[in-house]
């Protein structure tokens, strides 16, 4: 728990905030839903410290994403919309999202990113606030921690999950890490900044999957130490087809885990 003198030291006057990105590429039928579930956070959100700044990033949807990310910034003042121009997939958003927020931050805000297809669910946030620390920079959501649970799930795609668990604690073995490729994760701003400056805009290079191993492993390698706590993975509640092609993904992930280990 992060402890009131620091916090203090770390806010001076201004309550922090909490910047919650969700990468969308056709989530015409989860956005809304999803933006909601956050909105509905922000009065226990504030009572424990931050205020809330939800910023969905559309990824050149060719569905009504991008419309009803925009309806919602023009209902709600806590929403916040960026758009690409051009398609970059989830590597490209994470840079986005990373950039905005160095950019848009002050000391003591916090950077939140999950899966914009309501999988995740909002409410695991204070559980992983409550992890935040100088010594903890990055939560993690994980499915791998007591109490956690995976609902809907392809057999297929929990096979690969369980996989690369375990390859990736092999081959990385990053200390307080079982879950490397969950996306739904809590940053602090220090953990950032010393990630771009010791990788500037290579410190996300893959445009796949695989983007968010790569993402925590450099982070790593800058000193930033990692906690998990246990969700739920809601993966029957989305709506549409999944993004990720499945063989092209493991191929990429293990290889990009390999050649990690190896640079650094």
């Amino acid at each position: 728990m992060l402890s009131k003198s620091w916090r203090a030291r770390e806010r001076g006057r201004r309550m922090p905030t909490l910047f919650v990105y969700l990468p969308c590429y056709n989530e015409a039928g989860n956005l809304r839903r999803l933006t909601e579930e956050w909105l509905a956070e922000a009065e226990a959100l504030a009572r424990t410290g931050y205020q809330l700044t939800v910023i969905p990033v559309d990824d050149r949807s060719t569905d009504d994403t991008l419309a009803i990310a925009r309806q919602l910034a023009q209902e709600q003042a806590r929403v916040r919309v960026i758009a690409h121009a051009v398609n970059q997939n989830l590597g490209g958003v994470v840079k986005t999202a990373i950039g905005d927020f160095l950019q848009m931050s002050q000391s003591g805000d916090l950077m939140c990113l999950m899966d914009g297809d309501d999988t995740h669910k909002p409410r695991f946030i204070h559980g992983m606030l409550a992890k935040i620390t100088r010594e903890k920079q990055c939560v993690i959501a994980s499915r791998y921690q007591p109490g956690a649970r995976v609902q809907g799930l392809q057999a297929s795609r929990k096979l690969f999950s369980d996989g690369a668990r375990l390859y990736y604690t092999l081959v990385l073995h990053v200390p307080g890490v079982k879950d490397y490729t969950c996306g739904y994760r809590v940053y602090t701003r220090p953990a950032l900044q010393a990630g771009v400056a010791r990788y500037g805009q290579a410190l996300v290079e893959k445009k796949s999957f695989a983007c968010m191993m790569e993402l925590l492993y450099k982070l790593y390698r800058c000193g930033c130490t990692f906690a998990e706590v246990p969700f739920t993975l809601y993966y029957d509640s989305k709506e549409g087809e999944s993004k990720m092609n499945l063989g092209k993904t493991i191929r990429d992930s293990f290889l990009t885990a390999l050649r990690l280990r190896v640079r650094g």
